[in-house]
């Protein structure tokens, strides 16, 4: 039997998870993007990857302070962690799918607003039961306007980016919980139709100018100028992860060891260009 944990998170950096290569473009060094939705993604091997360092180094601090030897430290944190995430001899109990952009946040005349898709609203919080949040309403239907949802003047038209559109309002509809975590960050926030979802976050990415640096010379080296792309900070993004509980000995505490790991993430990211300022993710519940 599968359990289904839902992470909600907030970028306190700018997220680069490159796709590998270079490309003929405005951009030199892409980020990773659904191939369906064309929407840039944070793969659930990422965050896999980064969750399971960080469990070794909380249990290597927590668990194995026996060994004064940091190599036998390591390696009995590892051995411990092979039990969740597995290794080449055993199946592990954890399965990470990949992070999806629940609210993008977008610059606007009325300030930043964040655009999501009725579609990523409804999965990602239809089912949350709160006291603490405020109560909202997605619409039923669409169109290629702007459908205010929270702190947005329909009395005009709303530019996101480059792209103007008409404000409506929502009459009916379908009520949704807006927990206080995110109801206190998100102060405007609009649903746009799917299509409109992914051009507006694709045009409006972070992109940065960067020079690789001669390590000989100290300075910029010649001709290595290049530009990357990035998930701006502020963005609400989402992942699940799916516990084995038929394996109750190893999944028992394995929630805890997650929500310990959270602190590493806000502190030292996740992706590249981590010493650009790069990466930093706070997680919560």
């Amino acid at each position: 039997m599968n359990e289904t944990k839902k992470y909600f998170g907030k970028t306190l950096d700018p997220v680069h998870i490159g796709a590998g290569g270079y490309r003929l473009g405005r951009v030199d060094n892409t980020i990773v993007r659904d191939p369906a939705t064309d929407v840039p993604k944070i793969p659930g091997t990422s965050l896999a990857g980064a969750i399971k360092e960080f469990v070794t180094v909380y249990i290597m601090e927590k668990a194995c302070q026996s060994n004064t030897d940091k190599k036998e430290m390591r390696k009995c944190a590892e051995e411990e962690v092979k039990k969740y995430f597995g290794d080449e001899n055993r199946q592990g109990v954890l399965r990470f799918y990949d992070g999806q952009l629940i609210f993008y946040p977008v610059s606007s005349v009325q300030g930043t607003v964040w655009i999501t898709t009725i579609e990523l609203f409804e999965y990602w919080l239809g089912e949350i039961k709160t006291k603490n949040g405020e109560i909202v309403k997605i619409p039923d239907k669409i169109e290629d306007n702007a459908y205010a949802i929270k702190g947005i003047n329909i009395s005009e038209p709303l530019n996101l980016g480059w792209l103007l559109l008409n404000t409506q309002n929502i009459n009916g509809g379908k009520e949704i919980a807006l927990p206080q975590v995110l109801n206190n960050f998100l102060q405007r926030i609009v649903i746009v139709s799917d299509k409109l979802f992914s051009h507006i976050v694709n045009d409006n990415l972070e992109v940065r100018t960067s020079v690789r640096i001669d390590p000989t010379t100290g300075t910029a080296a010649e001709g290595a100028l290049f530009t990357y792309e990035a998930i701006p900070r502020g963005t609400i993004i989402g992942f699940e992860m799916v516990t084995d509980t038929r394996k109750k000995d190893n999944a028992n505490n394995i929630v805890d060891l997650i929500k310990a790991t959270f602190s590493y993430l806000k502190l030292l990211g996740i992706g590249g260009m981590g010493t650009r300022g790069f990466g930093r993710v706070e997680f919560f519940t």
